[in-house]
């Protein structure tokens, strides 16, 4: 039987259920937007790219600057405000009908859905013990994995695909999340952290504080650079395989469909048996393996030659996916003071910047030698990233060892 000191706290559920939530909404729409662009707008595919690309670079400011300020102002004020952000957003783009407004809402779309994922976060590891939070992450990737993985078929089935009432269902589902989180809120309230109390009505400040301890954090800074290297390979893998399935397979968007089928369906299913041999071990473990695995899956997309093949290289790359982002997470949680665990998680976010190095390069090397050679290559920064875990793994306090020394418990979150 478990005893309620094991349980997970009310509203770490509600987190975790809310990112399956966020995800099924953002699936049936975001994927499609690009669609609804140029069927309902008329847009020109440049336009398309120009509005679509653009929101990471919204993103990457949100994040930073909605986690550090989550620090000053309160984890629970910037979650709510960001729910309405993104609530408006999708309202806003459903009743859109020129490229400014189009432009200004997915902006504000992607600077409030990216304000919340730091804060979320950050508020995860404020109710629960260290030991606890790496498992906990797992299950809100896993949540959110759920979403991805069920949204974009609902969406196609019920003829939501490209059409402006997404967006309504979009913000209906974020409506509900929000209903929600407000009656357990309400039920039961958080208690501010020491430096929210400390803090707060001196946000300006406190956001460059935040940016300064940041800066001066050279462990972050590698990891970030590790996590933008990771996110070049991971981040738009779809990319990758549909600029050569497209173009070197008569059959290669049907292949396309069952690969990115099966990276959803593999970290759905492993997801928890997964994490149940992992959790005990330190994330660095956990990450190296899944940079061999990563290395490993796009080696056999650079020589699959038929569905079958391309399906393996799947099931092997998404396994190293599932080990590499939940130990992000648990990292950037050890090494963040626990007054600037906000700023820290949204320092992470530039990781983002690997999202346009990752296609980028390989639209390059395909271009100038071949499918293989663009795989390959790739490849090659979850090697660099690999080397990198490893050199600032062995500075952090209780990564190099599976619990942290008496001497190295700093915080009162080591001592739980």
């Amino acid at each position: 039987m478990t005893s309620p000191t094991t349980r997970l706290p009310v509203l770490a559920k509600v987190l975790i259920t809310g990112a399956g939530i966020m995800s099924l909404a953002n699936s049936v729409t975001i994927p499609f937007l690009a669609v609804f662009l140029h069927q309902d707008l008329g847009l020109a595919p440049g336009m398309i790219g120009f509005i679509i690309g653009s929101s990471v670079f919204f993103s990457i400011f949100a994040g930073f600057v909605g986690g550090s300020l989550s620090d000053r102002l309160g984890r629970v004020r910037l979650l709510m405000f960001s729910l309405f952000g993104v609530i408006g957003s999708f309202i806003g783009l459903y009743f859109s009908d020129g490229v400014v407004a189009v432009f200004v809402f997915n902006a504000t779309l992607a600077l409030s859905s990216s304000t919340f994922a730091p804060v979320g976060k950050a508020l995860l590891g404020d109710l629960l013990p260290r030991e606890r939070r790496a498992k906990t992450f797992s299950y809100q990737y896993m949540a959110t994995n759920i979403g991805y993985a069920v949204g974009p078929v609902a969406g196609a089935a019920i003829g939501l695909a490209g059409g402006r009432t997404a967006f309504l269902i979009g913000a209906a589902g974020y409506g509900v999340y929000l209903i929600g989180l407000t009656a357990v809120l309400l039920l039961v309230p958080v208690a501010a952290t020491s430096a929210e109390r400390q803090h707060a009505g001196s946000a300006l400040r406190g956001l460059a504080e935040s940016a300064r301890i940041v800066v001066v954090d050279r462990r972050l800074l590698f990891l970030i650079l590790g996590g933008l290297l990771l996110e070049a390979v991971h981040g738009r893998i779809s990319s990758l395989l549909a600029q050569y399935l497209s173009g070197g397979f008569a059959d290669g968007v049907m292949i396309l469909g069952y690969v990115l089928a099966t990276n959803a369906v593999t970290v759905v299913l492993l997801q928890v048996v997964v994490t149940r041999v992992t959790e005990k071990r330190n994330p660095v473990t956990a990450i190296t393996v899944g940079c061999l695995l990563t290395v490993a899956g796009m080696a056999g997309f650079a020589f699959a030659g038929n569905l079958w093949q391309f399906v393996a290289a799947m099931v092997v790359f998404s396994l190293g996916e599932i080990l590499i982002y939940p130990a992000e997470f648990a990292i950037i949680d050890r090494i963040a003071p626990e007054e600037n665990r906000g700023a820290y998680f949204g320092a992470q976010t530039f990781a983002q910047i690997g999202v346009f190095i990752g296609p980028f390069t390989g639209g390059l090397l395909l271009g100038a030698y071949n499918g293989t050679v663009m795989f390959l290559g790739v490849g090659l920064f979850a090697l660099a990233s690999l080397v990198i875990y490893l050199l600032v793994g062995r500075r952090v306090p209780g990564l190099a060892a599976a619990a942290p020394a008496p001497s190295e418990q700093r915080e009162p979150d080591d001592v739980v």
